[in-house]
């Protein structure tokens, strides 16, 4: 007998924090959606990705700076529906560097998604084109700019124009986080660095020299899960790398050795993976992003990290 669940109580036996012991990843199920969205806005290019526990809704935002809503049910472990209930134009402002509006969406978290109230949540997103991070209430209309930690307030300092900001996240301790998908042009080619807005900085070597930085996650042990973008081979196809940063475990100038979640990756994450979403303690959805010129339709991968026994 089929059996579907809302998150809220297909996730009540997921609480196993990830603690201090070497995690490892196993990916669920995947699922394709239809490239048509709510109000008949089409569903493409998904960047950021976030889940808001209180409301029960999966936000998503693109490059061309739309927002989306998602209901999701969960069957056990599989993906049984993502339905999409919302889609809206961000109400962006405009760039002061370039005078054009800022559109280009890369990175989604979502604040007060889980202290048990409801239509107080909020979103934080970062704009490649911006570079800014800025605050928008859950219908996409804008509420303030965040102050960026000043190495990123340079554009001329970062390595591409399409390589500026492309995640943030939230820390208990020192606040807003955030990271280009490239290094900047004074730091090594092969080292990502994360920015806090307290002026709080962490690196760490790069899966391969040339991976991009798409998402970080906070986890409820305070550590990170870090998604990488990657190439196995010289002009293969671009592979999900999920990389697990224990603070605990940085040196005294904060560089960073990272725990690799899977010795290979797994099949269903061979795709343009952009954005991130933690659905509990342990389960976590990723997205592709895909354009109208792809042949493929945008595909959702539900993982589950663990500690090792």
């Amino acid at each position: 007998m089929f059996c579907a669940f809302t998150l809220t109580g297909a996730l009540l036996a997921s609480t196993a924090s990830i603690g201090s012991a070497q995690p490892r990843l196993e990916a669920l199920d995947s699922m394709e959606i239809t490239a048509e969205g709510a109000n008949g806005v089409r569903i493409e290019e998904f960047s950021g990705l976030s889940w808001d526990e209180d409301e029960q809704l999966l936000y998503a935002v693109s490059d061309g700076g739309v927002l989306h809503h998602f209901r999701v049910r969960l069957d056990g472990s599989r993906i049984a529906e993502i339905q999409s209930v919302f889609s809206a134009l961000l109400a962006t402002k405009t760039s002061k560097a370039s005078g054009k509006p800022v559109t280009n969406a890369e990175g989604l978290t979502t604040v007060n998604d889980d202290n048990g109230q409801r239509s107080d949540s909020e979103l934080l997103i970062a704009f490649e084109d911006g570079p800014s991070i800025a605050r928008f209430t859950p219908r996409g209309e804008w509420i303030a700019n965040s102050v960026l930690p000043a190495p990123l307030t340079n554009e001329t300092q970062y390595s591409k124009k399409n390589s500026r900001l492309e995640a943030v996240a939230v820390d208990g301790r020192h606040g807003v986080l955030t990271a280009p998908e490239r290094p900047l042009k004074d730091q090594p080619e092969d080292r990502h660095t994360l920015y806090a807005a307290d002026g709080t900085t962490w690196s760490f070597k790069a899966f391969q020299s040339d991976s991009r930085l798409k998402a970080i996650q906070t986890l409820p042990d305070g550590n990170l899960l870090i998604l990488e973008r990657t190439r196995e081979e010289k002009g293969g196809a671009p592979t999900a790398r999920l990389r697990y940063l224990d603070f605990g475990q940085c040196t005294a100038k904060r560089e960073c050795q990272l725990a690799e979640l899977s010795a290979e990756p797994d099949a269903m994450l061979v795709d343009n993976f952009e954005g991130m979403a933690r659905l509990s303690d342990d389960l976590f959805l990723i997205v592709a992003d895909k354009t109208r010129k792809d042949a493929e339709p945008t595909t959702f991968v539900l993982f589950q990290v663990k500690a090792t026994p």
